[in-house]
């Protein structure tokens, strides 16, 4: 299974970011919302630590309502790289080609290679993109998956400028024109393998668990608000919550736990997220928490306290939360 690098369906990652609530935008029995997106809108996502392997794996799910033989040609997709060069572009394609795509991908020489996608984007109902970026010393490639399907492929034989996977990246409304047409991206995720066929499960904070130990409201872990949330002044202490229920696959290939954080000059600097099973704490491995506002992601591949991989089952019976670290 990959690792997740970025996992999100939670407008508290994106700003200026609006829920959308239509009914068929988005699937209701996972997420809570879509991101919903008019009007040559642009979303920026937080930096995510990079692949370690070759691959960069981007995954959404996607409703386009718009005006698809509009001229304009706004941008779908893009990523950076931690300098901030941009490493692929994906756009509209030109107006006589209805919901298609076309591809730029970029090695830093000052030129470019682009492709028109042969596999349009799905009309008016919630269709998936995944979009592959790898990246070596001795080459560049990008390939981008339609429904599942490849739609396009673009290689340069050469990195003359030594680019590195991305660490950030942008979604625009390529499809849109007026405040009245809407596009919807639901399920984010990124990793370092495949995600074709992902699906993103997004639980939520409903009541407290074993350990109550930092302060302020459980509501503000879950009110889509970076700016709210619970706070401590001492290392050491452990707060941990239940969860909304599961109603998913039985089969489940990653348990991620994801928190933004930001901390005062006298503040605890780290952070653990942790995972209550049976009445132990698992623990991952210290987050730095620095000045500004991050985003954190533990990626929990496999069941810790049976050392097998996750089954549904499993998220009835946990608590998470976090652990300050002095």
């Amino acid at each position: 299974m990959p690792n997740i690098l970025f996992a999100s369906n939670n407008i508290a990652h994106w700003p200026t970011a609006v829920a959308g609530s239509v009914p068929g935008t988005f699937d209701s029995a996972r997420v809570p919302y879509s991101i919903a997106m008019s009007n040559y809108e642009t979303l920026n996502s937080p930096q995510f630590t990079p692949s370690t392997g070759d691959e960069t794996w981007f995954h959404f799910r996607i409703y386009n309502a718009g005006e698809a033989g509009y001229s304009d040609v706004q941008t779908l997709f893009k990523c950076y790289d931690i300098q901030g060069n941009t490493l692929v572009h994906i756009r509209k394609a030109t107006s006589t080609r209805g919901y298609f795509l076309i591809a730029f991908l970029y090695d830093g020489s000052g030129s470019s290679l682009n492709d028109d996608c042969t596999i349009p984007l799905t009309d008016s109902k919630v269709g998936f993109v995944d979009i592959k970026y790898t990246v070596t010393t001795l080459e560049i490639e990008l390939k981008i998956y339609i429904n599942g399907t490849l739609g396009s492929t673009i290689l340069f034989n050469a990195n003359p400028n030594s680019y590195v996977a991305p660490v950030t990246f942008s979604l625009g409304c390529a499809f849109t024109k007026t405040l009245s047409a809407t596009q919807h991206i639901s399920e984010i995720i990124v990793a370092d393998g495949d995600t074709r066929n992902a699906r993103l499960d997004l639980l939520r904070p409903i009541s407290a668990g074993a350990y109550e130990q930092w302060q302020g409201s459980l509501a503000a872990l879950a009110d889509d608000d970076p700016t709210t949330g619970m706070t401590t002044i001492a290392p050491d202490q452990r707060q941990t919550v239940n969860l909304s229920a599961y109603t998913g696959a039985t089969n489940i290939s990653n348990f991620v736990m994801v928190s933004q954080t930001t901390r005062g000059q006298n503040s605890p600097t780290g952070l653990k997220h942790t995972v209550r099973l049976s009445g132990v704490d698992y623990d991952s491995e210290t987050i730095p928490v620095g000045l500004p506002l991050q985003y954190n992601i533990t990626d929990f591949k496999i069941n810790p306290a049976t050392s097998l991989p996750w089954e549904g089952s499993d998220l009835s019976l946990i608590e998470t939360g976090f652990v300050s670290v002095a």
